[in-house]
């Protein structure tokens, strides 16, 4: 055999030698089971559901009194406070208090018993409470936290329904029990929102803060009047800037509009003593003789170039030869025109001294802007200096207003939402409302018998071959002849039944 493999002819020996011990410690264990949860009392479940409305749940009241008060939406946040409210163990000791007190008692010879058998279980926590100087819990104690284990507190999903559910033996016991954990949350909630006192505190801060605020906005006047501003507002003082900026921007416009036209006037000025007023008729002539030569030349060449393709007496050559004897004609034409003229105006001089007189009148005209725009343009800059100097303690005092009239509109507000939560309190109106009472159940909680009967079976039959093993372990004895080979090392030759 292998050393590396299960010996599993072994252990089926071992099972086999120990069959009944295997089968007493099994039959044991399931009896015992089977007589557990045949003596297990059947639970009952108790619930109770809860409405969390929205009648005044998050109130949000506006100062105007031409504002209607809202009312927010239940939240996530609201169903999960009133969860952990209901599971709170305070709750729950208030519930319980009047029980225990009704039936306090001193501890028989039962409990003096249990606790006797239940000592071994118990002593590491009452090593660690001495270790650590934790005081031991009262019985009162152990009774609301077994009590706060088997209540069940759970926020219905896409709701605003809220389930609370106790398991007890008792029905009884457990409608009871439900019924006043869900008057007495109901109860502490009421007290919770009582507010008889916010309104009063409020009135008295709002009207002393709106006298704060007046007393502010005089001060701001009598700042304005004594420095003689116009703009007090923080939109007027952008204003004057923006003009300001304004104004500067189309002055310095203006001013280059000016030093242009200016050395416009200057370059006429000078342009206009190269050209004589009067021209003579010689010069007259020798434009017109410059105007037509250039065109008596240009027919010659293309009169050439048709020579080079065609005859003298074609069409084409003589219509070039009568565009060449009219051009010379007008030429000697006008020579004899312009000599009956002696003088005559010169055009470019007459066009530079129209176009002088027209700068110069736009000259004017600018230099007029201009030093309309530097009277503007000194004035504002002397206002948003004296703006500038004042500023800090104008926006001190403007801050003031503002701060005041916010505090004063902040506990109007809130004010008003004390009126309507007052009015509230005193029609005993809550954002909690019981939709469903709980009522004494009839039919236990489904119970898990079954279950328990088979995981106690089970464990049974696992302790019976466990302690079985264990017993064989222990037992010094010989029982097998693979045991015999494996403690003398030697080979078994024959085997007597």
């Amino acid at each position: 055999m292998n050393d590396q493999q299960i010996p599993w002819r072994e252990l089926i020996a071992v099972v086999h030698r120990r069959r009944k011990f295997i089968l007493q410690v099994f039959l044991g264990g399931a009896l015992t089971v089977a007589l557990g949860v045949w003596m297990q009392k059947p639970t009952y479940r108790a619930q109770a559901t809860l409405m969390v409305t929205s009648d005044r749940a998050q109130i949000v009241v506006s100062p105007d009194a031409n504002t209607r008060p809202t009312v927010e939406r239940v939240t996530e946040q609201d169903l999960n406070s009133e969860v952990a409210l209901i599971r709170s163990e305070s709750l729950v000791r208030d519930v319980l208090l009047p029980y225990w007190k009704a039936d306090e008692q001193a501890p028989g010879l039962l409990d003096h018993v249990v606790a006797a058998v239940t000592l071994p279980l118990r002593l590491p926590a009452i090593a660690y409470r001495a270790l650590h100087r934790v005081p031991p819990p009262s019985p009162f104690d152990t009774w609301v936290r077994s009590v706060l284990s088997e209540i069940e507190v759970e926020a219905i999903g896409k709701s605003n329904l809220i389930v609370v559910s106790y398991h007890a033996a008792n029905p009884q016991w457990a409608a009871e029990l439900v019924n006043n954990l869900v008057a007495r949350h109901i109860e502490r909630r009421a007290k919770l929102s009582q507010q008889s006192e916010a309104r009063e505190f409020y009135e008295s801060q709002r009207a002393m803060l709106a006298d704060k605020s007046r007393s502010a906005e005089a001060a701001l006047e009598e700042f304005n009047r004594k420095q003689g501003i116009d703009f007090v507002s923080p939109e007027q003082r952008q204003t004057v800037r923006a003009r300001l900026s304004d104004l500067q921007g189309v002055l310095g416009n203006s001013e280059r509009e000016l030093a242009e036209a200016t050395a416009r006037v200057e370059f006429l000025t000078s342009e206009i003593k190269n050209y004589p007023r009067n021209i003579a008729t010689e010069s007259k002539i020798a434009q017109n003789q410059q105007f037509i030569r250039p065109k008596i030349l240009e027919l010659e060449l293309q009169r050439s170039e048709l020579l080079s393709k065609y005859a003298p007496t074609s069409v084409k050559v003589r219509d070039i030869d009568r565009q060449i004897a009219q051009a010379k004609a007008l030429m000697n034409s006008n020579r004899e025109t312009l000599a009956e003229t002696t003088n005559a105006i010169n055009p470019a001089y007459q066009s530079l001294e129209v176009d002088l007189a027209q700068t110069k009148a736009q000259v004017a005209a600018v230099t007029a802007r201009v030093e309309a725009l530097r009277a503007q343009v000194s004035e504002y800059k002397t206002a948003v200096a004296h703006l500038d100097e004042i500023s800090s303690e104008q926006e001190r005092l403007e801050q003031a207003v503002a701060s005041a009239k916010e505090a004063a509109a902040t506990y109007a507000k809130k004010e008003e939402e004390a009126r309507f939560t007052t009015a509230l309190d005193e029609s005993n109106l809550v954002d909690l409302a019981v939709a469903e009472r709980a009522e004494v159940p009839t039919v236990p909680e489904k119970s898990k018998q079954a279950l328990m009967l088979i995981l106690g079976v089970v464990m049974s039959l696992v302790a019976g071959v466990g302690l079985a093993f264990l017993r064989d372990r222990l037992d010094p004895s010989v029982k097998s002849a693979a045991e015999a080979q494996t403690v003398t090392g030697l080979p078994i030759l024959a085997e007597i039944r």
